[in-house]
């Protein structure tokens, strides 16, 4: 016969397995706030990258109003229309494509 003195270690290990189990199934709090992190950051950059192509794309507009023709070059619209380009916090490079009759900003 066994005795409750005999089961208690059974018992202990038993809990310690499920507990590890259970703990390591889950993501720390920590590991969350990273990736939520990560997310905001991408969603700015992308946000941002938006912003600046429409502002660019504006002044492109306010160029071939002022001008007759469209900017051959990004580089145009300073300093009239920007005191520097925008910069890409992804890190990618904003230029003048022409699509059709116009021009439109793109960054790569």
């Amino acid at each position: 016969m066994v005795t409750r003195r005999a089961l208690v270690p059974v018992l202990f290990l038993m809990v310690i397995f499920v507990a590890t189990a259970v703990l390591a199934g889950c993501e720390t709090p920590m590991e969350e706030a990273v990736e939520q992190v990560e997310v905001i950051e991408r969603k700015a950059d992308t946000t941002a990258r938006e912003a600046n192509l429409r502002m660019i794309d504006s002044a492109v507009q306010m160029y071939y109003t002022e001008e007759g023709v469209y900017p051959s070059n990004i580089s145009q619209l300073v300093p009239s229309y920007f005191s520097e380009i925008p910069t890409d916090s992804a890190g990618g490079t904003y230029y003048l494509v022409k699509e059709g009759a116009t021009v439109k900003a793109a960054v790569k």
